[in-house]
C-alpha cells in the first residue's frame, strides 16, 4: 500500500466534508429534532395536566351534583312535610267548623222541636176534645191529660 498525496488530499477533503456537513446539515437537523422533541414533550405534559384537571373537574362536578340532589331532596321533603302539616291544619279547621255548624244546627233543631212540642202541649187538650167530639158526637172533658202525661208522651 502506497501513501501518496491523493490519499492525504482525500483524508483532508473527507475531514472538511464532515466538518461542513456537521455545520450545515447535522447540527441544524439535530436542533430541529431537539426542538420538535421539546415541543412534543411540552404538549404531552400539557395534555397530561389538562387530563388531570378534567378528571378533577369531573369529580368536583359529581360532588356538586350529588350535593345539589341531596339539597333538592331535603327541600322536597321539607316542602312535602309543610304541605302535609298545612293540609292537616286545614282539614282540622274544616272539621271543627263543620262540627260547630252541626252543633249550631242541632241546637236550632232542638229549640224548634221544643217550640213545636210546647205548641202541641198547649193544644193537646183541645185536640183530645175535638177527637172525642168527632167520635162521640158531642164535646166532653177528657180526664187524665195533665202536663206530666203530655210530657211523657212528647219527650219520651
Amino acid at each position: 500500500m502506497e501513501f501518496n498525496g491523493t490519499f492525504l488530499a482525500t483524508i483532508i477533503t473527507f475531514i472538511v466534508f464532515v466538518f461542513l456537513m456537521n455545520k450545515i446539515l447535522y447540527v441544524p437537523v439535530l436542533d430541529i429534532m431537539e426542538k420538535r422533541k421539546n415541543f412534543v414533550d411540552e404538549n404531552y405534559k400539557n395534555a397530561q395536566e389538562n387530563n388531570s384537571k378534567t378528571e378533577e373537574l369531573g369529580r368536583e362536578k359529581e360532588e356538586r351534583l350529588a350535593g345539589a340532589k341531596d339539597d333538592a331532596r331535603g327541600k322536597y321533603v321539607s316542602i312535602l312535610d309543610d304541605f302535609k302539616n298545612r293540609k292537616s291544619d286545614v282539614i282540622r279547621e274544616a272539621q271543627n267548623s263543620a262540627q260547630d255548624e252541626l252543633n249550631k244546627a242541632q241546637g236550632e233543631l232542638d229549640n224548634l222541636s221544643n217550640e213545636v212540642k210546647e205548641g202541641l202541649k198547649g193544644r193537646m187538650n183541645e185536640l183530645a176534645g175535638d177527637i172525642a167530639e168527632k167520635i162521640l158526637g158531642y164535646r166532653s172533658d177528657i180526664n187524665g191529660f195533665d202536663d206530666d202525661t203530655v210530657n211523657r208522651v212528647l219527650y219520651h
